[in-house]
């Protein structure tokens, strides 16, 4: 079966079937894709002990706006343009 195919028989389910196929997909994604496998033992360490404290302390957590998300990319742009100009120098 061709991806087209696949593509096609997908967008004819019906929502909830997307949405059921979509979680499956998510649930499985590691054993589906190699690449999902490339962490570090140290890294999915790190990562695991991250979502425990926000399972056990939400509070932690601070809202996340598309305005905070342009601000850290300018921020980003920035510091590589300092860096930029500064091999330049």
């Amino acid at each position: 079966m061709s991806v087209e195919q696949i593509e096609a028989s997908i967008r004819a389910l019906s929502a909830p079937e997307r949405a059921r196929l979509v979680r499956w997909l998510d649930d499985h994604r590691h054993e589906l894709v190699a690449e999902a496998d490339e962490v570090s033992p140290e890294v999915r360490a790190e990562l695991e002990l991250r979502l425990r404290e926000v399972e056990e302390h939400p509070e932690m957590l601070e809202p996340f706006e598309e305005k905070d998300l342009d601000r850290m990319f300018e921020e980003f742009a920035h510091a590589r343009a300092q860096k930029a100009s500064a091999r330049k120098g």
